[in-house]
């Protein structure tokens, strides 16, 4: 079932409905789906390369690259406690996120042509939207930010709760936002 919003109205489907998948200025919010995921271990992997990989040692590569590995993906997709979330444009994925536990981002990546233009910003608010419709009780929804995204997280509301700190080679930054 889609929801277009273009402002404040909802189209003929209810407020609980919203979560199905949504379209916000053109952009498709929806669930990750199996066919989907060579082609988004391999935009993480480039952006990864771009952007976060240039700040951790090489065991902190392979480690990153090991979580992405499109199999892992499958496995973390099929499990209980991951959910993947993508932006579309048109036919093309442009934005992913992924929330383990119901409160962690533990990926969170948008292509380079869409950064400055709201796309993270609006998967992380359809999530944020999603868990208070759920009534899930959550308060606060965390993740270790790399040393390149933390002034995104910033900007998304989330703050610092410890200094950067380093496992298995890849070195993050605790922030958490609260609902």
């Amino acid at each position: 079932m889609a929801l277009v919003t273009g402002g404040k109205h909802f189209g003929q489907y209810t407020y609980e409905h919203w979560f199905d998948h949504v379209y916000v200025n053109n952009i498709l919010i929806d669930e990750l789906e199996t066919d989907e995921i060579n082609y988004v271990s391999n935009m993480i992997n480039d952006l990864f390369d771009e952007f976060v990989g240039k700040d951790y040692s090489e065991e902190g590569n392979n480690s990153f690259k090991d979580y992405i590995k499109p199999q892992n993906i499958l496995t973390r997709i099929n499990g209980k406690n991951s959910e993947f979330f993508t932006a579309q444009y048109g036919d093309e994925i442009i934005g992913i996120m992924e929330i383990k536990n119901r409160d962690h981002i533990s990926l969170f990546f948008v292509k380079k042509e869409f950064h400055k233009k709201g796309i993270g910003k609006k998967l992380f608010k359809y999530y944020v939207r999603k868990i208070k419709n759920d009534n899930s009780g959550i308060k606060t929804i965390t993740v270790n930010s790399s040393i390149y995204a933390e002034k995104i997280y910033s900007r998304l509301g989330f703050i610092k709760t410890n200094e950067m700190q380093e496992k298995d080679g890849i070195k993050y930054i605790p922030m958490e936002y609260r609902l």
